[in-house]
């Protein structure tokens, strides 16, 4: 009698354990600083521009797609550029682990990520064969303000940073692509300074 009412307790002792759920997983370094709403893992996203200045315009932002950065034989380079000066979307599908980001083709065809340094860069991706390892650099930040407020998307963040993002064009002529560009700088030659507009990039998940 003794043992089985042993064997019965072990037994549900076992239950209670495998039916526990597990630990969250906490988001690595590049979420840093970042409070509570942060993570690291998304799948199937897009992004899309939000106007700071202009915060009841359009909640959902500005469709952002990789736009065309050069090429070089055997890779090609991505910037995040509006669909209205980039006409295309190659890459519709986005996801992001642990920092990284991966942009999906149709074909199959796989972009990371290239690192973000400093003030007055594009974020950038690179298409190449064989993928290489992405700098984990990007984080996810959902609004946990208890008074409301923002869109009810989550942004996304540079080297920890949500609010140095702008959209640039890169000139008056035909083709001129308007791109995201981090901590615009007066004297950059790639883009019109005085013509960028602060956004924050909004995460907006793939239909």
């Amino acid at each position: 009698m003794f043992a089985s009412t042993l064997v019965g307790l072990l037994l549900s002792s076992m239950t209670l354990v495998s039916a526990a759920p597990s630990a969250k997983r906490a988001p690595g370094p590049w979420c840093s600083n970042l409070g509570a709403g942060a993570f690291d893992i998304v799948t199937n996203f897009t992004l899309a521009a939000f106007n700071v200045d202009q915060p009841n315009a359009n909640n959902t932002g500005i469709p952002l797609v990789l736009g065309q950065a050069g090429a070089i034989d055997g890779a090609e380079f991505k910037i995040l550029s509006t669909f209205a000066s980039f006409p295309f979307n190659d890459y519709p599908s986005l996801s992001m682990q642990a920092g990284a980001i991966f942009a999906h083709s149709p074909s199959g065809n796989t972009a990371v990520n290239s690192d973000v340094t400093g003030a007055g860069e594009k974020p950038g991706f690179i298409q190449t064969t064989p993928e290489p390892q992405p700098p984990q650099i990007y984080c996810a930040v959902a609004s946990t303000d208890p008074h409301g407020g923002g869109t009810g998307f989550p942004v996304l963040a540079v080297l920890g940073d949500t609010d140095s993002f702008s959209l640039c064009p890169a000139g008056n002529f035909t083709g001129a692509q308007t791109s995201v560009v981090y901590k615009p700088e007066v004297n950059a030659t790639s883009y019109i300074f005085d013509q960028c507009v602060p956004v924050h990039l909004q995460i907006i998940e793939a239909q």
